[in-house]
């Protein structure tokens, strides 16, 4: 893994190389850059496998639906937010058999050629994620209020 950073701009840009792993390798990321919030601007590559969820009813909370997906895959796309240094990717997928697959990453998707990442450092903005209502699921909100926030 190679991080560079364009310190005037606040981007950070990370090279993955074959057999390196994706989620794990932004969140090493996140922390060895000191991201604490941060927006994943982009990400292209190919992975030999990859694992993914995805919502299986309209219920709330949803049921998941995991995905073990073998490569060779074509990453066509991957974006999302870090809060706490704890990335929140979504990734679109095609593969072998020109199928289109996408869903939330999950850890496991390694590198098949190359990935090559951007992310916007956010400096002055505190991101977290918090259980706001009994289903835990974990809403993305800031640490401390925004001045153009709604009030509660």
């Amino acid at each position: 893994m190679e991080i560079l950073e364009d310190t005037e701009r606040g981007v950070v840009v990370v090279a993955l190389r074959p057999g390196e792993l994706l989620l794990e390798s932004i969140r090493a990321t996140a922390y060895q850059a000191n991201i604490h919030s941060g927006i994943v601007l982009s990400g292209i590559g190919s992975l030999t496998r990859a694992r993914i969820h995805t919502v299986a009813s309209n219920d709330y909370p949803p049921d998941n639906q995991y995905l073990e997906l073998p490569g060779p895959l074509e990453v066509v796309q991957f974006g999302g937010i870090i809060a706490e240094y704890e990335p929140h990717v979504h990734i679109s997928l095609w593969d072998q058999a020109k199928h289109f697959h996408g869903g939330h990453l999950e850890d496991g998707c390694e590198i098949l050629a190359l990935a090559e990442i951007a992310i916007l450092r956010l400096p002055t903005l505190r991101l977290a994620r918090r259980a706001l209502d009994s289903t835990g699921i974990q809403f993305l909100t800031g640490t401390e209020p925004h001045p153009h926030s709604a009030p509660a």
